[in-house]
């Protein structure tokens, strides 16, 4: 198994063993709000940047991006149906093991959220 998911009242954390990424899936009514801390970081906006849209639509996988945001906070995240919620997990840390994002990431992607 890649991941471990620990369940709490209010979301459900995902949380990879090989590598320090845990994604955070907060569910609504037809969808699933995804919010991503790789090494301390959002690595969203690189993730885009690189490709990994491509990517998901080879697995026709399908998501949108949110972003509420200040000037001090990042937390833009992606909302995915909750059909495609596996599959989009996966293909985040595929992407994540495939692609030198700790290179790419600034200051301004500091994740916002906490456990």
């Amino acid at each position: 198994m890649l991941y471990n998911i620990e369940s709490r009242i209010d979301c459900d954390i995902y949380t990879f063993d090989s590598i320090d990424l845990k994604i955070k899936c907060v569910e609504n009514k037809d969808d699933v709000c995804v919010h991503i801390n790789y090494n301390g970081y959002n690595p969203l906006l690189s993730m885009l940047c690189g490709g990994f849209e491509s990517e998901c639509d080879i697995d026709s996988i399908s998501f949108k991006v949110k972003k509420e945001s200040t000037e001090k906070d990042n937390s833009m995240y992606a909302i995915v149906e909750k059909g495609g919620l596996i599959g989009f997990v996966n293909e985040v840390y595929f992407f994540v093991m495939e692609n030198d994002l700790e290179n790419k990431l600034k200051e301004s992607d500091k994740s916002v959220w906490t456990f």
